[in-house]
């Protein structure tokens, strides 16, 4: 149902729901969904607990971006906690009124924790993503920062403040001073007065998920171009194989990063075309899509594996880089006695 230029109390007088929003709460397409979205949760718990260890006894980066990175996983797991809340909630409500339109939805006023930690983890998410981006940023051009540990953490805690403080302004911006009033079929739904706010932040949150995306194409582009650069003019082996670790590292966390702006940007993308296309579409089918296209939920779930392949992979790069080295001949070494060798034939 589509509720335009409606007041709070007009909002509260619609207490029994539609026929399409009733169909689409009792289908077996919303049971298949729950039987989809639980075991991807539980994997998410299970799949970070390996990816912590990972990261704590076999961290191969700087203090500041390990410390980004168990945020973001922090906020996973959070954001994971919350929606499976939402869903349980939504199980038992549809199990206990799957015969009556008139209590099978929750009232706004019943979803403020759950939808609100909700939204603020998922607004967080992006964020975080972009102080990730930044921090690679700095190591990139202000290298001298990262030398030392302290240092580093400190950069990070101030871009993920940053991270914090711009989600809490996002937040304000959609749900401050709003009437919660009317009815949702789930918590994940955010009430009806803010929809407006809530279009607006995740227009912003697909043009800024683009604009983080161009950062991290330029910004692997200067990497691998200054690492080829060094490669083929710079002979000493510590700057040799400080710049192929800057690279490696780089790459894993950049992934990372573009595994979790798709996952939300998908996630918008696919709300917004479906809140385009609302008015045309039978209730049944928005309802249903609306539960399947929570890109997040996979996002989620990609953080923890990601973190724990890329940083074992990393390990695995290094020790065979190490090994390969050490095996060779001092590369600078070499070369000199090439020269030399050309200098005495002459």
């Amino acid at each position: 149902m589509l509720y335009v230029n409606q007041t709070a109390s007009e909002l509260d007088g619609y207490r029994c729901t539609s026929s399409g929003i009733f169909e689409a709460q009792t289908s077996i397409w919303m049971k298949i969904n729950f039987v989809f979205a639980f075991p991807l949760i539980f994997i998410t718990f299970y799949t970070s607990i390996f990816a912590y260890r990972r990261l704590k006894y076999r961290n191969v980066y700087s203090s500041g971006t390990q410390f980004i990175l168990y945020v973001v996983l922090f906020n996973a797991n959070l954001n994971q906690l919350v929606y499976c809340v939402i869903r349980i909630r939504h199980l038992l409500q549809i199990i206990n009124f799957s015969s009556d339109p008139c209590l099978i939805e929750f009232h706004s006023t019943e979803c403020f924790y759950d939808n609100s930690l909700y939204m603020f983890s998922n607004y967080f998410a992006t964020w975080l993503v972009c102080s990730l981006t930044f921090d690679r940023f700095l190591a990139f051009y202000a290298r001298k920062l990262y030398v030392e540990q302290e240092k580093s953490k400190r950069i990070a805690m101030m871009l993920v403040a940053g991270a914090i403080l711009f989600t809490l302004i996002g937040h304000a911006l959609t749900y401050f001073g709003v009437n919660r009033a009317g009815y949702v079929p789930s918590c994940q739904y955010p009430p009806h007065l803010a929809l407006n706010g809530f279009a607006i932040m995740t227009n912003l949150k697909i043009m800024f998920t683009i604009a983080n995306c161009v950062v991290i194409v330029v910004l692997l582009f200067l990497i691998i171009r200054k690492d080829k650069r060094i490669r083929q003019t710079v002979y000493d082996t510590n700057t040799r194989y400080s710049s192929y670790e800057n690279v490696l590292t780089t790459k894993s966390v950049l992934i990372i990063a573009v595994a979790q702006l798709f996952f939300s940007c998908l996630s918008s993308v696919a709300v917004t075309i479906v809140r385009t296309f609302e008015a045309g579409m039978s209730e049944y089918t928005y309802h249903i899509l609306t539960q399947y296209v929570t890109g997040l939920l996979y996002g989620n779930l990609s953080i923890p594996i990601l973190i724990y392949l890329k940083t074992t992979q990393c390990v695995q790069l290094r020790h065979r880089r190490i090994s390969k080295m050490t095996k060779q001949p001092d590369v600078l070494e070499s070369r000199m006695l090439s020269l030399k060798n050309m200098w005495e034939k002459e």
